[in-house]
């Protein structure tokens, strides 16, 4: 495979980048190209910019967030270890980005986003009442301002788009992506797990009793190393 785009935009380590066949967002520890720049994504051989692929649209994404969020959303982070971390990079930068419409992201604002982000890797309870109380209100203040997304966290991570019914929920070494619809017949769940649990049999159980259909699948990831 062998496509040609221009960089729509670059920060740091991240470059989206527009073809047509959509946009990509691509990652690489060379100096990123300039806007405007044309260049050559492909999958074989050898070239001057190797790159790896975090995010498509359409694809894996309805939209793209600007990659400057994505730097930022890197940064904040860099503590935690997920089997699928990269896409939950895009993740939050899309709600910085929706925040941002809202109001400034400050140095206060990213210091409580860190911390809480963080309790996705901490088995241990937070260190006063306060502090775990602070969290949950922040919490709740970020969801108000993310718009047409959202963001759960307390000991695994949960990204939800609410404008299309789908939500992720990434683990420390699982993710599942869920659809929810609804119609005139009923409700039903589609959930698709990167690996399937041992215990999905209990959990599509306790599905049934909120959906009258539950769909468990095993998804293919396809990102990919382009140079």
């Amino acid at each position: 495979m062998k496509i040609f785009g221009y960089v729509l935009e670059s920060c740091g380590k991240y470059v989206k980048v527009k073809t047509n066949d959509g946009e990509y967002i691509i990652k690489s520890d060379k100096k990123a190209p300039k806007e405007g720049a044309k260049i050559e994504l492909k999958d074989f051989g050898s070239g001057d910019y190797v790159a790896k692929v975090l995010a498509k649209k359409p694809y894996n994404f309805r939209e793209l967030p600007s990659v400057r969020f994505v730097q930022l959303s890197e940064e904040l982070l860099s503590d935690i270890e997920l089997l699928s971390k990269e896409r939950l990079i895009i993740a939050v930068a899309l709600v910085l980005e929706e925040v941002s419409k809202r109001r400034g992201i400050d140095k206060f604002f990213l210091k409580r986003l860190r911390a809480l982000l963080n309790r996705v890797i901490s088995t241990v309870s937070s260190n006063s009442n306060s502090d775990g109380e602070n969290l949950e209100d922040f919490q709740n203040y970020l969801n108000v301002l993310s718009g047409k997304y959202g963001l759960i966290i307390n000991e695994v991570a949960v990204f939800l788009d609410r404008e299309n019914g789908t939500f992720e929920v990434f683990l420390r070494n699982n993710r599942i992506f869920g659809v929810v619809e609804t119609n005139a017949s009923g409700s039903s769940v589609t959930l698709y797990f990167e690996k399937i649990p041992e215990n999905v049999e209990e959990l599509e159980k306790r599905l049934k009793s909120n959906f009258n259909v539950v769909s468990i699948k095993l998804e293919a990831m396809s990102d990919g190393t382009y140079v």
